[in-house]
């Protein structure tokens, strides 16, 4: 059975998708109690992810509210692992990265091992700490004012902290994919932190679960086409797969 944090997450989803969704409708497809989901309702109306009516969840046209950095690492647990392995493989002996903030790229670098002379540079609190204890890597952050919510270092001192190296690659956790609106996030200051990072590293490598396409935020980090590799799972749908290939994308996807 699925954890209150997925299936909540999962209504959303549904909701967003149809506009609106029945409570009974809902109550059948997760197989839990009315009462079970009238208490998501209410949980996900207090964080602004729906808007509540008769019987009914309606899509909150204001948008997604941003998930905090603990909801963020309870999603997906077992696959955001799995793409942490596959992605930490691309980091290779000599190499100077960034590994962007999230609980995804947090899963990059516990997965680091055997490496020698790699320096990455994080506004990561969490991913910091991760990499701490990696023989072989010398960690560097940005610097920055401290987004508790998301345990992520942003604004111009953190700008400011990368505009003066030059990065083999850049591993971005991906909020958002969607063909239309590029990859897309919640908070404009980490979208701009995101697109200097961008601009600084050869290579862009993009760490996404399969969850994530089709869904769009309000600030553009880079549109599809300026990305080099895609990390995901086989959730991946098919008309992603062929788009992503005819874009000459890299695409690494996992089994789930």
């Amino acid at each position: 059975m699925k954890s209150a944090v997925e299936r909540r997450m999962e209504i959303v989803d549904v909701v967003n998708r149809d506009g609106k969704a029945l409570v009974e409708d809902l109550a059948s497809r997760f197989n839990v109690s009315t009462v079970t989901i009238r208490s998501d309702l209410s949980f996900l109306e207090k964080n602004g992810y729906i808007v509540r009516a008769h019987g009914a969840a309606i899509s909150n046209t204001g948008g997604i509210t941003e998930l905090n950095v603990h909801e963020k690492r309870r999603q997906n647990v077992g696959i955001k692992t799995l793409l942490g392995e596959a992605a930490s493989r691309l980091i290779e002996d000599g190499d100077i990265v960034i590994l962007d903030s999230g609980s995804t790229t947090r899963e990059i670098a516990a997965n680091i091992s055997n490496v020698e002379n790699v320096i990455v540079m994080t506004n990561g609190l969490d991913v910091a700490v991760e990499l701490s204890s990696k023989t072989g890597v010398e960690v560097l952050m940005t610097g920055g004012a401290l987004r508790k919510k998301t345990l992520s270092f942003t604004g111009a001192q953190a700008e400011a902290g990368l505009k003066n190296y030059r990065f083999n690659k850049v591993f971005l956790g991906v909020d958002d994919f969607d063909f239309r609106s590029g990859i897309t996030t919640h908070n404009e200051q980490e979208a701009s932190l995101n697109r200097l990072m961008c601009e600084v590293s050869d290579q862009v490598i993009a760490v996404a679960d399969s969850s994530k396409f089709g869904k769009r935020s309000h600030h553009l980090i880079r549109e599809i086409d300026h990305i080099d590799t895609l990390v995901t799972d086989s959730g991946i749908p098919d008309d992603y797969v062929q788009t992503l290939k005819n874009m000459n994308i890299n695409l690494i996807i996992v089994q789930i």
